[in-house]
C-alpha cells in the first residue's frame, strides 16, 4: 500500500495550537449551534413519561402472551426449528462479541 504524504492532501491545514481566543470562539460557536438544534427539534412531537412504566420490569403483552400459550396447547403455533436453531445460534454469537 502506496503512503500518503498528508501535506499533499486538498484541504487539510497545517496542525497549529490552539490559543486562548480560538477556544472562546470554538466556545460561541458550539453555543450557537445547540440553541439552533434545540429549536429545530420541536417538531411537534410530544414525548410523554408516564408514571405506569415501571423501569424494573419488561415490556410484556399480556393477551398475546395468552394467545401463544393458547396456541402452543392446541398445537397450531407454527414452530421451525431452523428459525429456532438460527435463533439460538445468533444470540450465542452476540453474547460472545460483547465480552
Amino acid at each position: 500500500m502506496p503512503s500518503i504524504e498528508v501535506s499533499k492532501l486538498q484541504g487539510i491545514a497545517a496542525p497549529r495550537t490552539v490559543s486562548g481566543g480560538d477556544r472562546a470562539q470554538i466556545d460561541a460557536r458550539t453555543a450557537q449551534t445547540a440553541v439552533n438544534t434545540a429549536a429545530k427539534v420541536d417538531a411537534g412531537v410530544k414525548l410523554e413519561v408516564g408514571a405506569s412504566i415501571d423501569a424494573a420490569q419488561p415490556p410484556i403483552n399480556n393477551e398475546r402472551v395468552a394467545e401463544i400459550r393458547t396456541a402452543l396447547e392446541k398445537g397450531n403455533y407454527p414452530l421451525v426449528p431452523t428459525q429456532i436453531a438460527d435463533a439460538m445460534i445468533a444470540a450465542q454469537i452476540s453474547l460472545e462479541t460483547v465480552r
